[in-house]
C-alpha cells in the first residue's frame, strides 16, 4: 500500500497525487500485483496550522485513489505501535521529501510506503504521463459561469492564460520572504515574448486569487478577460487555463498545472526564472525543458 500525506492547495495536491500514482504503477509493473493507493487528508483538520484555510481538492477529478483510514495510516507508519519510532528500519516505510525538485531515492523504497512531501517535478510521473492526464480529467461538470468562459476561450484561436499569484505570497510575511511574487514587468515581458512568436492577435484570460488588484494594477494592450470570481471554483479555473492555447504562469504550482494539462504540442509557456526568492526555477528543476523562463 502507498499512502500520500496530502498538504497545501490544489496545485500541491496534484503533484503529490501524481508522484504517488506513478510510483504505484511502477510497482505493479515490477511485481505484476495490485498496489493500493490511498490519501491521508487528516492535515486539513480545523486545528492544522499551515493548512487551516486549505481543503482537500481532488474530488472533482478522475483520480484512482481512496481516502486512507486512520488505522491504515497508523499501521503503515507505526506497525509496532509506540515502539516503531525507536526502530530504525521503520523509516524505510516513510519517504520524506521537503525540498522542491526531484529525488530518485523514492524508487528505493518498499511496496508499503508513506509519502510525505511536495514532489514538485514532472520527473516523478512523466513516464506515466498519459495515465496521469487521464486521472486529472474532470468528472464534475462545469458551472454556468465557467461554461461561459470556456465558450469564449474556444472562440479565440490564440487565447493566452495569465496567472497572477498573490494571496499569502503578499499578505504573510514569512511566505513572502520565501516565495516572493512576479513583477508587473515580468507579465509585460511575457506577453511581449508570446506576441513576438505568434503575432499580436491574442486574447488574454487573467486568473488570480486577487483579481481586483490585477484589474487596478496590471494593464495589457490586448483584449482581456478577468476570469476569477466567486462563481468559478478552483478546479474550474485550472481546467479553463488548460483550454487556452498559450500560458504565462506565476511561481505557483497551481498555474504550473494549468499549463501542463494543456496537451497541445504547439503551446508556448512562459514561466518566471526566479521561482523562489533564493532559488531559480533551473536550480529547483521544477519546469519542463520546453518552457521559456524570463
Amino acid at each position: 500500500m502507498i499512502i500520500i500525506n496530502m498538504k497545501g492547495g490544489l496545485g500541491n495536491q496534484l503533484f503529490q497525487y501524481a508522484a504517488g500514482r506513478a510510483l504505484s504503477i511502477r510497482q505493479v509493473k515490477s511485481s505484476e500485483s495490485e498496489v493500493i493507493l490511498k490519501l491521508d487528508i487528516n492535515g486539513y483538520g480545523e486545528n492544522n496550522g499551515i493548512d487551516t484555510m486549505r481543503h482537500y481538492s481532488l474530488s472533482p477529478f478522475n483520480i484512482r485513489a481512496n481516502i486512507a483510514t486512520n488505522s491504515e495510516i497508523r499501521k503503515l507508519k507505526y506497525p509496532f505501535g509506540i515502539f516503531s519510532k525507536g526502530m530504525r528500519f521503520i523509516k524505510n516505510n516513510i519517504f520524506h521529501q521537503y525540498h522542491l525538485g526531484f529525488s530518485k531515492t523514492i524508487y528505493e523504497y518498499s511496496r508499503n510506503i508513506y509519502l510525505d512531501g511536495f514532489f514538485q517535478s514532472e520527473k516523478y510521473f512523466l513516464d506515466n504521463e498519459t495515465i496521469i492526464r487521464d486521472d486529472l480529467k474532470l468528472i464534475k461538470p462545469l458551472g454556468v459561469e465557467a461554461k461561459k468562459i470556456l465558450e469564449q476561450i474556444h472562440l479565440h484561436s490564440q487565447a493566452v492564460s495569465v496567472h497572477v499569484r498573490r494571496g499569502d505570497y503578499v499578505n504573510d510575511a514569512n511566505t513572502n520572504q520565501f516565495h516572493g511574487t512576479c513583477s508587473k514587468d515580468y507579465y509585460r515581458d511575457a506577453v511581449d515574448h508570446i506576441t513576438s512568436q505568434i503575432g499580436k492577435d491574442i486574447n488574454l484570460y487573467i486568473f488570480s486569487d486577487d483579481i481586483d488588484w490585477v484589474r487596478r494594477n496590471i494593464r495589457f494592450d490586448y483584449p482581456t478577460t478577468y476570469v476569477s470570481s466567486i462563481d468559478i471554483k478552483d478546479y474550474e479555473e485550472l481546467y479553463l487555463m488548460s483550454q487556452c492555447d498559450h500560458h504565462i504562469i506565476a511561481n505557483s504550482s497551481f498555474s504550473w498545472w494549468g499549463a501542463w494539462l494543456d496537451e497541445r504540442s504547439s503551446k508556448i509557456i512562459v514561466a518566471p526564472k526566479q521561482w523562489l526568492r533564493n532559488k531559480t526555477s533551473a536550480e529547483l528543476g521544477i519546469l519542463p525543458r520546453s518552457w521559456i523562463t524570463l
